[in-house]
């Protein structure tokens, strides 16, 4: 062994099995700190397949190659440690000032009924005691999030599909705004079909500039009913929908499960992956407006022996009427 270089070893594949437990980002790192290693570590190696194919993601772009994808997952998770708001409450209560409006991080967790979302919304929260809970339309629940060393208040948002679009509710996407469309692995049909639903109704409610610049991932939950395969062969079971969502719009796939709370973290990583550099989005926009009557429906209750809205009783020949109220003369 001690003749074998390092290069032969690149080429009759050992090396991925050397360097099994090493990152993206620590590959890239050796690559960086000596020749060998960048020739023994090509963008073409198997290496950057495998640490794919065991990553809960599939990255939709094929601009890139598989090691320039392997090293934004590797760094979108080490850079993203997830916590719960009240972590640090029991030790040393922090005082912090309250975080303006327009500056808040926000987590748009949609998607069809029954898909899952509070519980993607509790994992995210690390609120593992709420696991019996049925969370609520439009609730919020808060968590803490260190990117680079730099600690942000980030607030999960869980909208249903048949959550009504109210001018309070659309405010939710002022400033820094990601939305992770959910759906069902166990009615993967259905419920992508109402994903691509708050697609469009988001596009419609925050208008296309807005919708443009939001990270935007789709997220397959309950991924434990699915096969134990890499996310390229995963996608490849899923309906036609699927794809043409991540190519129409421009997002990654994430496979999601309560029995692996990584692979929400690495949802999170990427809907984050440019906080906080990005600045908010200021820009001023009037949302749609809604009556209250819409808001409100009005119900027109019947009693018993109540008439509501009786129309007054008209003859059918007026005339007729007039004539037989005048007296006959004998």
């Amino acid at each position: 062994m001690a003749e074998c270089g390092i290069q032969t070893l690149a080429n009759v594949q050992m090396l991925p099995f050397a360097l099994k437990f090493c990152s993206g980002t620590t590959l890239s790192t050796l690559r960086t700190a000596a020749s060998m290693f960048s020739e023994a570590i090509p963008e073409s190696s198997l290496l950057w397949s495998e640490l794919l194919s065991e990553s809960s993601a599939f990255l939709h772009d094929d601009k890139t190659s598989t090691m320039q994808k392997a090293q934004r997952l590797s760094a979108a998770v080490e850079r993203c440690k997830l916590q719960r708001e009240d972590a640090d409450a029991a030790d040393a209560p922090i005082e912090r000032p309250p975080v303006n409006k327009s500056q808040r991080y926000r987590l748009i967790v949609t998607g069809a009924r029954g898909s899952g979302i509070s519980s993607l919304v509790q994992l995210m929260a690390r609120r593992d005691e709420l696991k019996s809970h049925q969370g609520k339309d439009m609730s919020l629940m808060n968590f803490s999030a260190e990117l680079n060393n730099q600690k942000l208040s980030i607030s999960a948002v869980d909208k249903r599909s048949t959550a009504i679009v109210t001018p309070f509710s659309a405010a939710l996407y002022n400033g820094h705004s990601a939305a992770l469309f959910v759906f069902d692995a166990s009615c993967m049909e259905d419920s992508l079909n109402k994903a691509a639903w708050c697609i469009a109704e988001l596009k419609q409610t925050v208008g296309p500039n807005k919708f443009r610049l939001m990270p935007k991932l789709l997220v397959c939950h309950k991924a434990d009913l699915l096969p134990k395969e890499s996310p390229q062969k995963l996608l490849r079971q899923l309906p036609a929908i699927c794809e043409a969502l991540l190519t129409s719009y421009g997002m990654d796939l994430v496979f999601t499960s309560r029995e692996d709370p990584g692979s929400v973290d690495l949802a999170v990583a990427l809907a984050a992956e440019h906080w906080p550099e990005t600045g908010p989005d200021d820009a001023s926009r009037k949302f749609p407006t809604i009556s209250r009557q819409q808001l409100r429906p009005t119900r027109t209750v019947v009693r018993r022996n109540t008439v509501v809205n009786s129309q007054p009783r008209r003859p059918a020949n007026i005339l007729e009427e007039l004539r037989a109220r005048v007296p006959r003369v004998e």
